[in-house]
């Protein structure tokens, strides 16, 4: 019986996740407050070896998966109220509703049954017919075209939330609202309780220090009290750590905090909305050696990573409802495919690398303090501990000088084993003539448009089907699209494990091939390294963010260092603002088009008047009103009508009860605070005043 890998991220590591995160990666978040959120964690957990407990909330419950497909599963769910509330065997399934215990010492990933990892694959957004992915609860019906979803059944499913990520309803500045019935609690003295077992405001403190050295600019620490530890009901063990500021913005916590905390409008002094005012202080001449940032009273018990909610309007950001633990570990997990790593990447990679840099630095109390571990009980060797040795013992043993060639470094952490070109996948074309040769998958696929089809003849519309027929109609997609995810994952690992162990073997070849024509004579054309692709992200923004957090220069004046992070935490903060399109094609030109600019403060917002009254057949209204979007993405068109009703129906209306009351967010309309009263008077306006004619409602019999 072999032993399970147990891979250790080091600081070479994290950098070369950091750049892929910052300026390769491709993906789409929900919000880009994610895209800034995850890379603030990264850094927390490397900083601390803090479990992801400690920083986002460890709630049971799926596998890790893209909190871009909770929200169909939410509606779903919804639709069929008997879903995901038994377990198989008939009994209460209670294990969403009960704490996540977070991973023993050994380092292992949570284990979920395959009947856990359903994922409906919900895309949000399509130019192409081929690219839409229709709901199969709804499907197309011949005659009447597509089904809107509209039923008289009265559900209200925006209060549904699939796992801490699904709808929510909005106030009229579109920001999620909370939950009915999760107003917070008050103590005896009337202030408010913590809800969460998260990292909240209240346990970070950021200070302004005097500089001792004369001549030099004040510096910014940060405290930071790890709370949540595992075990933390039994024997509490608080700790508090203190980060300084890195010269480089891509590797310094404290600005990637500081842009939460501006983003969040949290600091309880008025004008602090920009990084100039921390960067510009001078407490000469003060008592005090340093200055605390205090923060706002209503954010002190609210967390700091906060999960994505969907809105009419899109995705926003939550104020108070934390980030999973799953949704983190669905993030760290691409983001480790993606960069080529040959290990899987785990919150458990940086816990184990804070563990083995503290080992032989510090003292074995303080390593087991920032740990977490009871002294004397060895749980650093039994667990933690690199299985590769971190010491050059050959040269040890010979007696001879202890030579350090920084390849002891290299080979006990992961990205040795890197290589970008992995692939991140099996082609879907040729999944899916995989999928067509499973027997089990085919019978699956059978019996389910058979199903579809017989309740359809029937009943015309799955919706009007016996609550029981519908029931065991989800229960076979369900089961086909978790068999269609398992032979996937399965194919995937078999294809990248295959990748790992041909690319040496075509190295090797390639070098006997360089070895055998610089023998005959010829010429040994010099190796020229393969230039960096351009990546053309959609957000002028990133772009111009990725060139300041890339710039990994050192040799830097101090004012020039400041410079470069007062740069790094602004675009961030308008980075933040942002919303890129879920759409798998690049629509922005290259990325070398938008040279960075030099001044820090971003672009204004279009005024109202640059977005006309009466607008084209084939714009959304809805994307229009979208602050978050780019100009050109705001007002861009469909190739067809119907392409638009489907964005409009399935992105921003499916979860809305018609008799909802909904806002006109086109920027005319929401100056003069316009609110309709339903659905169908929303889209009876959007057709009078701005000339776009929405898919007509359908009711449905109860």
């Amino acid at each position: 019986m072999s032993s399970k890998l147990k891979p250790v991220a080091g600081p070479d590591d994290l950098l070369l996740l950091l750049v892929q995160h910052w300026a390769r990666d491709q993906h789409v978040f929900p919000t880009e407050d994610d895209r800034h959120d995850l890379a603030t964690i990264l850094l927390f957990q490397s900083y601390t070896g803090g479990r992801p407990a400690e920083f986002v909330h460890a709630l049971k419950g799926k596998a890790s998966e893209d909190p871009l497909g909770k929200a169909e599963e939410a509606s779903m769910k919804k639709r069929c109220p008997g879903r995901g509330n038994k377990s198989d065997d008939g009994g209460e399934n209670t294990s969403n509703n009960s704490e996540y215990d977070d991973d023993s010492d050994d380092g292992g990933d949570p284990e979920y049954s395959k009947d856990d990892t359903f994922d409906s694959n919900y895309v949000f957004d399509s130019d192409d017919d081929d690219d839409m992915v229709v709901d199969n609860d709804n499907l197309v019906d011949e005659e009447m075209g597509r089904d809107s979803g509209y039923s008289s059944e009265g559900s209200d499913m925006m209060a549904e939330d699939a796992d801490g990520c699904g709808t929510a309803e909005i106030d009229c500045a579109e920001r999620p609202m909370p939950p009915k019935g999760d107003t917070a609690e008050l103590d005896e003295y009337g202030e408010a309780i913590r809800q969460w077992k998260a990292l909240c405001y209240e346990d970070i403190c950021l200070w302004i220090v005097k500089n001792p050295k004369k001549g030099e600019r004040d510096v910014l620490a940060m405290e930071v009290f790890l709370r949540h530890h595992k075990g933390v009901d039994n024997k509490p063990k608080p700790t508090t750590f203190l980060f300084r500021e890195n010269a480089l913005p891509i590797l310094c916590p404290i600005s990637h905090l500081l842009t939460r905390a501006i983003r969040d409008d949290a600091i309880l002094v008025d004008g602090y909305t920009s990084a100039e005012p921390f960067f510009s202080t001078n407490l000469r001449g003060q008592k005090m050696r340093a200055m605390k940032v205090h923060w706002k009273a209503e954010w002190l018990k609210r967390p700091v990573f906060c999960r994505s909610a969907l809105t009419v309007n899109g995705w926003v950001k939550s104020k108070t409802e934390p980030m999973t633990y799953q949704t983190y570990a669905f993030y760290i997990n691409r983001l480790g495919r993606d960069t080529g790593f040959e290990d899987k990447l785990t919150s458990y990679c940086f816990r184990r690398g804070t563990a083995n840099a503290l080992d032989g630095v510090a003292p074995d109390a303080v390593r087991d303090q920032v740990m977490r571990h009871d002294p004397f009980t060895g749980v650093f060797n039994g667990a933690y501990i690199n299985h590769s040795v971190r010491f050059n013992v050959q040269d040890a043993f010979l007696e001879s000088e202890i030579t350090d060639d920084g390849l002891t470094r290299a080979f006990t952490h992961m990205s040795i084993r890197c290589n970008p070109g992995a692939p991140e996948g099996v082609p879907r074309e040729l999944m899916e003539r995989i999928f067509a040769t499973d027997p089990d998958i085919v019978d699956l696929e059978r019996r389910f448009k058979a199903s579809h089809t017989d309740l359809k003849w029937e009943y015309k519309f799955i919706n009007r089907a016996p609550k029981k027929r519908q029931q065991e109609h989800y229960d076979l997609q369900k089961r086909l699209i978790n068999a269609k995810k398992s032979l996937e994952t399965e194919i995937n690992e078999m294809q990248r494990k295959d990748y790992f162990f041909q690319i040496h073997n075509e190295m090797m070849k390639k070098q006997l091939q360089r070895h055998l024509d610089k023998t005959s004579g010829k010429e040994d054309p010099e190796d020229v390294e393969d230039p960096e692709p351009v990546i053309e992200h959609q957000l002028r923004e990133r772009t111009q963010l990725q060139q300041v957090l890339c710039d990994l220069s050192k040799s830097l004046s101090p004012q020039a260092v400041v410079t470069r992070k007062v740069l790094a935490i602004n675009l961030m903060i308008t980075l933040a603002s942002r919303q890129e399109f879920q759409t798998r094609k690049p629509l922005s030109p290259p990325a070398s088009k938008y040279p960075i600019k030099n001044e820090s403060s971003p672009d204004p917002s279009p005024t109202p008047e640059e977005f006309p009254l009466a607008c084209k057949k084939t714009q959304c209204i809805i994307c229009i009103g979208n602050e978050q979007l780019s100009y050109e993405q705001r007002m861009r068109t469909f190739k067809r009508v119907s392409h638009m009703w489907d964005h409009v129906e399935n992105v921003h209306l499916r979860h809305i009860p018609t008799n909802r009351p909904i806002i006109c967010v086109h920027p005319v309309c929401k100056d003069q605070g316009v609110i309709l009263s339903d659905i169908v008077l929303f889209k009876n306006h959007v057709e009078r005043v701005h000339e776009i004619k929405l898919r007509p409602p359908r009711f449905f019999p109860s």
